[in-house]
């Protein structure tokens, strides 16, 4: 999973030497910005990694706010490497929030799990003065961060110390999430999640039984290619959410691998799959169905 960060920034590497231009310039020169406006390193929390990027659509009214999270298998990322999706999104009409959270070796689980949890209560009680939509709020993750906000939206207990549940947020995206592995039988994650008190509480597909009914809508997108994440794990997830009784939808991606589930909404790489214009239907239909009720539990 961590190979996705590398690759990214070796994207943008790969534009700036063909383009003569530094990063930041190849950037700009190749995801253009005039259809958006960009704040960046906006605190949502008091860790140096707390913060936050916001892309907003200019001249228009956003449909919706999502708030994406990377990958990096929890050991790295950088929120200024996704300039390209805010501008997709943008470019569909949505506000996108590209969060920075906390790395190992500086923490373990759940501390990436909370900072995800802190950037959406942020987000829900702050976006409306940067222009944004609290009542239409979309988590959206790729890798490591596909399994951080699919966590966040199936396991009440991390929104609940600020006063939410998994159903103030409209829908969930996950792109090449790890979702049904066990962490502690893989050597690259293992020591991340050794602090697990109970390892089946940090596999989301374990968790769908009890919360999917409680939780949004959820689109599993994985390349069939993957060798980084298997693709059953995206199957897994999505009967376990269907089988407890929440909404799950799922498409694979031939021929695409781990990497390309993300840059495939670079505008040079959109050929590759149809990525964006899946999440963009997904997020639309999200949008116009009413929540569902969730049945409160009775002691």
């Amino acid at each position: 999973m961590r190979k996705s960060f590398v690759f990214i920034g070796f994207f943008v590497a790969v534009i700036a030497a063909v383009s003569g231009c530094s990063m930041s310039s190849a950037q700009r020169l190749f995801v253009w910005g005039t259809g958006f406006t960009l704040e960046t390193d906006i605190a949502y929390g008091p860790e140096t990694r707390q913060k936050l990027d916001i892309y907003t659509p200019k001249g228009t009214a956003p449909r919706a706010t999502v708030l994406f999270i990377y990958g990096g298998s929890w050991k790295s990322g950088e929120k200024a490497l996704y300039r390209f999706l805010g501008q997709a999104l943008t470019g569909r009409g949505y506000q996108v929030v590209v969060a920075d959270y906390r790395l190992y070796p500086e923490v373990r689980y759940p501390a990436f799990v909370e900072d995800t949890a802190r950037a959406v209560a942020w987000t829900k009680t702050n976006i409306a003065a940067h222009g944004g939509r609290p009542d239409k709020i979309i988590l959206m993750g790729h890798s490591a961060g596909a399994y951080n906000v699919v966590m966040v939206a199936i396991d009440p207990r991390w929104l609940a110390p600020y006063g939410l549940k998994p159903r103030d947020v409209r829908a969930v995206v996950s792109l090449a999430g790890p979702l049904s592995f066990n962490p502690l039988k893989t050597e690259s994650t293992k020591d991340i999640f050794l602090t697990a008190d109970d390892i089946e509480t940090a596999r989301p597909v374990k968790l769908a039984a009890a919360g999917a009914k409680s939780a949004p809508p959820f689109l599993f997108l994985h390349g069939a290619a993957d060798t980084t994440v298997n693709p059953e794990n995206a199957s897994n997830m999505a009967k376990a959410v269907n089988d407890g009784g929440g909404s799950a939808s799922l498409k694979f991606y031939p021929g695409v691998s781990h990497l390309g589930v993300i840059t495939c909404f670079a505008w040079p790489l959109r050929w590759r799959a149809s990525c964006l214009d899946d999440v963009d239907i997904f997020m639309t239909n999200a949008l116009k169905a009413v929540p569902a009720p969730v049945e409160e539990k009775t002691q």
